[in-house]
């Protein structure tokens, strides 16, 4: 079994990679590993490197684990993945048990990988241009994408947890409701919503658990459509979402769905797995058993 480990190259626990974890490992596997140093190298990396290694491990965040899957989704014949939660959020990993330790990658290495539903979304660029991505945790629109777009803007020296907070914390107060069409097998439902997740994982932005009950390999989407609920009421509504509990109100919804269908009027962004995709209208389809995740 070969293995590679594409490690985000600006991540702020690399020194315990390299001590804590990487040593521990080559004790027992053939690894090699490889560093990103720009925004989108991790998913030219598993492009290049799963035609030959058999297993590629993300070394990162949420981000990281995307890019690496959307790099493995372009080969005929595909490679196992896993994940070292390196990240601010780690939500996928942490809902497959994942820990940043030596002893909980070598336990998935020595089983077999878990064959895993992932999310095709299509929608199109700021040109009208056609795009074509996979996710693994959760896309929405709303407050996600408007976070993940205040973070891009804030400099270096705050760090990614630094970063997160203060973009956040801006979204709170200042991303108004966006009037979105949530269409699903007999679903479907307009209005003005803070945010509208379609999740194969349990959580996303950091243990917000917009679908506690979730499975990745259930072969379904759980959707969370946060209304136009007023400021105080949500953050009161987030209290109880991480801590894993369903909101009992007319102005949130959940659904389920295969295949999920969202429009906007106006321009809207699309978020997957904390990294800006695109914008609405957008079709987002689950892609059965598609990866043989380490979990």
């Amino acid at each position: 079994m070969k293995i590679a480990i594409i490690l985000n190259g600006i991540s702020s626990k690399k020194k315990k990679f390299y001590t804590a974890i990487l040593p521990a490992l080559q004790a027992s596997f053939a690894i090699s590993v490889f560093e990103t140093n720009h925004a989108g190298h991790a998913q030219t990396l598993a492009a290049e490197l799963g035609k030959k290694y058999s297993v590629l491990i993300a070394a990162g965040g949420d981000g990281t684990l995307n890019e690496v899957l959307n790099g493995i989704m372009t080969l005929a014949e595909r490679p196992a993945l896993g994940v070292i939660p390196l990240g601010t959020g780690n939500d996928f990993a942490g809902a497959c048990g994942m820990l940043a330790t030596a002893a909980s990658i070598q336990e998935r290495l020595l089983q077999p990988a878990h064959p895993t539903d992932i999310g095709k979304i299509i929608c199109h660029d700021a040109d009208g241009q056609r795009i074509e991505k996979f996710f693994i945790n959760v896309c929405s629109v709303g407050m996600g994408p408007s976070t993940v777009s205040r973070m891009k803007t804030k400099p270096a020296w705050l760090g990614s947890n630094g970063k997160y907070l203060l973009s956040i914390l801006q979204t709170f107060f200042m991303h108004l409701p966006e009037k979105v069409t949530v269409h699903t097998e007999g679903f479907e439902w307009t209005g003005k919503a803070r945010v509208v997740a379609i999740a194969n994982g349990k959580s996303f932005g950091n243990k917000i658990y917009i679908a506690p009950h979730a499975k990745a390999e259930d072969g379904i989407f759980d959707v969370f459509i946060g209304g136009n609920v007023p400021l105080l009421k949500f953050l009161l509504y987030l209290q109880q979402i991480k801590a894993k509990k369903l909101i009992q109100s007319t102005d949130v919804h959940y659904t389920m769905g295969k295949k999920i269908e969202l429009s906007a009027e106006q321009k809207v962004m699309l978020e997957a797995d904390g990294e800006l995709v695109g914008y609405l209208p957008a079709r987002v389809e689950v892609a059965s058993a598609k990866i043989n995740f380490l979990r």
